[in-house]
């Protein structure tokens, strides 16, 4: 399923545009296709884990980046979506493409409850 782009709605033409997708077509994305960078916690990885992500904490984030390929889309992740919107812009001036999930985990688990799953 093609993943709709909604562009960061503060960007002009001075900064990095970074996109957003909401929980739907993030619990339809294929992970083969986009690399998932979770920005939470290990404990609230361990808890609740997405299937073929990357956890990267924020304290070792920089770390983590050197080591994050451009050769497909990022998506970006945390808790509630502040964290991953920040990130999301550092990626996008690196030259990623990237994608952050709007609300974050917590906005992802509701639509998973709404959806039976």
């Amino acid at each position: 399923m093609p993943i709709a782009l909604h562009n960061h709605p503060q960007a002009d033409a001075e900064e990095p545009v970074f996109s957003h997708i909401t929980p739907a077509e993030f619990a339809a994305l294929d992970p083969s296709t986009v690399t998932l960078l979770d920005l939470r916690e290990p404990a609230d990885v361990e808890a609740h884990p997405v299937a073929g992500a990357i956890n990267a904490p924020l304290d070792p984030l920089a770390h983590v980046l050197k080591n994050v390929p451009k050769d497909r889309k990022v998506i970006v992740y945390c808790a509630e979506g502040w964290w991953s919107e920040e990130v999301a812009e550092i990626l996008a001036d690196r030259g990623y493409e990237v994608a952050s999930l709007d609300g974050g985990f917590r906005a992802y688990q509701q639509y998973l409850a709404t959806q039976g799953a």
